[in-house]
């Protein structure tokens, strides 16, 4: 987390970062590449908005983007309902352009059911997708763990 904000119950937008490394994968997956993306969101009493960037250089080198908005219900209630909107460019091979709606049942505090329906255009395309999901949350403690106290043990151990 980049800046805490009212998605930590405090004042403000919450701003998030994340990037990483593509290495290669299974079968056809070759080559390596690299992500970046950033992402506001913001907690009202009506609902969350979030928006999400991301930049990436493909495992085929081909410069990729996209930018997506989420919005979701009030964030108390135990089902609330979702609409997405979403734009990709892999910028030499295709664009897609979609919409989603769906809903989220929260059943605890750190287990999160979602379904959605999509819409969507690749390249010209027309496309639909029933997606589900299931989201589990877990907390991270500011001390450091067993397995950071014992790799940093193994480091120190190196000098």
């Amino acid at each position: 987390m980049t800046v805490e904000g009212s998605l930590q119950d405090k004042s403000g937008p919450s701003i998030a970062t994340e990037f990483g490394v593509l290495l290669p994968g299974i079968n056809d997956q070759h080559g390596t590449g690299a992500v970046l993306n950033g992402i506001v969101s913001q907690r009202w009493d009506w609902g969350t908005v979030h928006l999400n960037a991301q930049i990436e250089i493909t495992r085929q080198q081909h410069a990729d983007y996209f930018l997506d908005s989420i919005i979701e219900g009030p964030h108390d209630w135990p089902v609330r309902p979702v609409a997405e909107i979403f734009y990709e460019s892999d910028v030499s091979l295709f664009r897609s352009g979609s919409a989603l709606v769906g809903a989220i049942w929260q059943v605890q505090d750190n287990i999160a059911v979602d379904f959605g329906l999509r819409g969507a255009r690749v390249n010209g395309q027309t496309a639909g997708e029933i997606r589900a999901g299931v989201t589990f949350a877990f907390g991270v403690t500011k001390e450091p763990d067993t397995l950071s106290n014992l790799l940093a043990s193994i480091l120190r151990g190196f000098h």
